[in-house]
């Protein structure tokens, strides 16, 4: 019943087992934090070490929660959970009621495919298969799910090279949620979906799906989420089964094949939608009237298209709508009633787009309630007056603004996060966030061409970060003045418990005079600041002299974010990766979690961050103990030269040469 260890093995296993008396240690089965803390380990302890581990609930005395690691098989967890089983049975006469849930990545099935589910656990609710190894398809019997015809409610098969929905699949009557994402589906049929009444949440994205059969999709009368994009190919079978699904809420069509307009005669079928993603298609114009049908519509997300021009009353009937995003497209030009008909939004995007100048009056449907707006990656240089007076977050990054200036920012008295960073800024003046000094809560100055600054911390008593990294800055007395304001903020930060956080300061240096370039502004001795004299300084390195043939290499000392108040987290260092295109893979919010119940990828991975490291540091401890026991052994005069070997505790980790992650082509 072992399966081979795949390549990057990685098994994620969460079972909560109802038993009265779970809040004690399991028998045969480790805590792993326990173990972890555990100064002595018997042999046995050693020989017996399972990769499966049983946690017991702290809250929630009832709840056992089982974790299955790097290398582990499905013989741990066999064991895992006999071991659970027995000691419920010790303790209580009360019988088992099982409520597991069952992650697996990157794990090489033996050639039988996946085992019998059911067997391992008979009240199995969710079940999670990525990123299956090697490119056969992976094999799933007729008795794989065999059992659990009452009882799943979540199942998710992700890249295993599935041709078809598996036939075992079609029994599973209380599926909540169903994903076969990025498989090599061709065809959805009617019988695939028959007992699926109560399933709200389903994904096929990233499939050759070119047909559905008629009245596929007519049991799914509790849907409400579709993903099915990503290469497949809207034509109008797929258009006509999608218009049956009248509990329709989120409608996922990004990166979708063969969406050259957005697609009306869909619309007038579905008009309770209010999330619409159209993300990464192909269409190149917006005209008026095309979406006017979807009253209902809250989120639209139409980026990375090939939109040159939005006509005015393109968005009219759209009264609901509260976010709308246009990022990663052509746009030049904003003609003066383009967002008219928009009285709900709220949030706006047209970052990466051609945009050089803004009509004064275009944004007078929007001054009531739009509180985020970002125009970043725009060849705008000015920005002129929109009347934006209830804006709380402003992004301007990567634009072509030389200075700005408190005019330029008096529409916004309650803006509380303004990012300018990568601009060609080379002057801030002491008053320039007059305007937003009691609101302004984060700003970002990073990569701009400033040489000084104003006290910048004293004069925005509500900061709460600030980024003024990677520029060319001039410690001289005047950018002492910043230095004193950040100090006196860190001591006030620390005694009224208030969040301060200057991000990147390891980043912040000096570039003149030559001989403090390349110290961090906030290390440097105060005593340094003095008076810059251009002409003076010199452009030289200073020689230096060998007093020693041999090298010496020293680590370079680098500070962390300054972070202090009582938001303080484990994270210190802060740092924003560049984006000089827009790149939707690192933004895309298209496969986002649409309910608790949608998609368990991104805590997936978080969760395995954190476990491995944990299970790195178990092995170490261990070999570490083992070494000493053999150790032991020879100095007591070598009675004995026995080896002991650990099997099953093992750790083993290896290199995908060929890693699975997927990296989106730049539309711009």
């Amino acid at each position: 019943m072992g399966m081979r260890r795949s390549l990057v093995a990685f098994i994620l296993i969460s079972l909560i087992y109802s038993t009265s008396a779970a809040s004690t240690p399991i028998p045969n089965c480790p805590d792993l934090d326990v173990l972890e803390n555990q100064s002595d380990l018997s042999q046995d302890d050693l020989n017996n070490l399972i990769l499966c581990f049983c946690k017991p609930d702290p809250i929630n005395d009832e709840k056992v929660a089982i974790s299955c690691l790097y290398g582990s098989n499905l013989d741990h967890l066999m064991k895992a959970t006999d071991a659970v089983k027995n000691a419920s049975l010790i303790t209580s006469s009360v019988s088992i009621s099982q409520y597991l849930d069952i992650s697996i990545q990157h794990m090489e099935f033996p050639e039988g495919g996946l085992p019998e589910f059911g067997k391992i656990a008979p009240e199995l609710q969710s079940l999670e298969i990525r990123e299956c190894s090697g490119t056969d398809e992976l094999q799933i019997g007729d008795d794989s799910f065999k059992g659990l015809e009452q009882t799943l409610r979540n199942l998710t098969i992700h890249s295993c090279n599935l041709q078809t929905i598996p036939k075992s699949a079609d029994s599973l009557e209380n599926l909540e949620t169903m994903a076969f994402s990025s498989n090599k589906l061709n065809t959805l049929g009617v019988d695939q979906f028959k007992n699926k009444k109560q399933l709200s949440y389903l994904d096929v994205s990233g499939n050759f799906i070119t047909s559905i059969e008629e009245k596929a999709f007519e049991p799914l009368t509790s849907l409400e989420t579709l993903v099915i994009g990503e290469h497949n190919f809207v034509n109008d079978t797929v258009i006509e089964e999608i218009g049956r699904l009248k509990a329709l809420k989120t409608l996922d069509l990004s990166r979708a094949d063969g969406i050259f307009e957005p697609p009306e005669s869909l619309f007038k079928e579905i008009p309770q939608i209010e999330t619409l993603k159209l993300s990464g298609c192909s269409i190149p114009t917006l005209e008026p009237g095309q979406f006017a049908t979807l009253k209902k519509l809250k989120e639209l997300d139409l980026r990375v298209n090939l939109i040159e021009n939005i006509t005015a009353y393109a968005f009219d009937g759209l009264e609901s709508l509260q976010r709308l995003s246009l990022a990663g497209n052509f746009i030049s030009n904003l003609e003066p009633d383009v967002f008219f008909g928009l009285s709900s939004l709220e949030d706006l995007d047209l970052g990466w787009n051609e945009i050089k100048t803004i009509p004064s009056e275009v944004f007078k449907p929007l001054v009531d309630k739009l509180k985020i707006f970002s125009i970043r990656n725009n060849p705008i240089s000015q920005l002129p007056a929109t009347g934006l007076s209830n804006l709380e977050k402003l992004g301007l990054a990567e634009c072509g603004f030389t200075s700005i200036t408190a005019d330029q920012l008096k529409d916004y008295p309650k803006l509380q996060d303004l990012d300018l960073s990568k601009c060609n800024i080379s002057i801030i003046d002491a008053n320039t966030f007059e305007n937003q000094k009691d609101a302004l809560k984060k700003l970002n100055l990073q990569k701009n061409k400033l040489k000084s600054l104003p006290n910048l911390v004293k004069n925005l008593p509500a900061i709460e970060t600030l980024d003024v990294s990677s520029n060319p800055y001039i410690c001289d007395g005047e950018l002492a003045h910043f230095v004193f304001g950040v100090e006196d903020r860190v001591k006030q930060s620390e005694e009224n418990g208030h969040t301060f956080f200057i991000s990147n300061a390891n980043e912040t240096v000096c570039d003149r005079p030559y001989s403090l370039r390349g110290e961090a502004v906030l290390q440097v001795d105060l005593d340094k600041f003095q008076p810059y004299d251009e002409k003076s300084d010199t452009t030289t390195a200073p020689t230096t002299t060998t007093t020693s043939a041999v090298e010496e290499t020293t680590t370079e000392f680098k500070i962390p974010d300054l972070l202090v108040g009582n938001k303080t987290s484990d994270v210190l260092f802060k740092e924003e990766p560049r984006r000089d295109v827009y790149d939707i893979s690192k933004t895309d919010d298209a496969k986002g979690v649409y309910s608790q119940k949608g998609t368990y990828a991104v805590p997936i991975t978080i969760g395995a961050i954190g476990l491995v490291t944990v299970i790195v540091i178990v092995a170490v401890v261990l070999f570490i103990k083992k070494n000493k026991k053999v150790g032991g052994t020879e100095k007591s005069g070598g009675k004995s030269d026995k080896v002991v070997k650990m099997e099953d505790g093992m750790v083993e980790i290896e290199l995908d040469s060929q890693p699975g992650t997927q990296h989106a082509t730049p539309r711009r």
